[in-house]
């Protein structure tokens, strides 16, 4: 299969700090996306599917308990606000994975909810690149290693 890599969570190359593995993690999110839209198999589309969940639910856990936590407390006013919005962000994506784990995939309504979390996941990984990573790149700079580690652990738990 051209895209078994791609649908392995474990990864050979260790990110260099909690940013790079954050936005890695977006990469492989964006082309399990794009693996499922150019898939017309639906055994095929169901194992991108399934990746992109556990995918999504992994990335969203370390950011939760994570990432999100350090980076509240090293900011003011306006950083708790960011993570406001994208925790709110995180409720959204939740719902609708669990939406999803409940309808036929061939249904137009499990269509129509695939295509709002892609919206929803795409708006919060551009909302997250564009202000709240370089300001954390800044407010976390002699944390990011250990971020790093902890959300690996926090992964690798998870994948069990």
């Amino acid at each position: 299969m051209p895209h078994d890599d791609l649908l392995q969570h474990a990864s050979l190359i260790q990110p260099a700090d909690a940013i790079e593995m954050l936005k890695a993690d977006h990469r492989r999110i964006r082309k399990l996306f794009e693996c499922y839209a150019a898939t017309h198999e639906p055994a095929m589309k169901h194992r991108v599917a399934t990746a992109l969940f556990v995918a999504l639910e992994l990335h969203t856990q370390v950011e939760d308990h994570v990432f999100y936590p350090a980076f509240a407390e090293a900011t003011n006013g306006a950083g708790h606000a960011l993570v406001a919005t994208n925790l709110e962000d995180h409720a959204q994506i939740e719902v609708c994975i669990e939406e999803l784990r409940g309808l036929e995939a061939a249904s137009e309504a499990f269509a129509a909810t695939f295509h709002a979390l892609r919206l929803t996941v795409e708006r919060h990984v551009q909302h997250e690149e564009r202000q709240l990573l370089p300001q954390a790149e800044v407010a976390l700079a002699e944390q990011l290693e250990d971020l790093r580690d902890e959300m690996q652990a926090i992964k690798d738990q998870l994948l069990g």
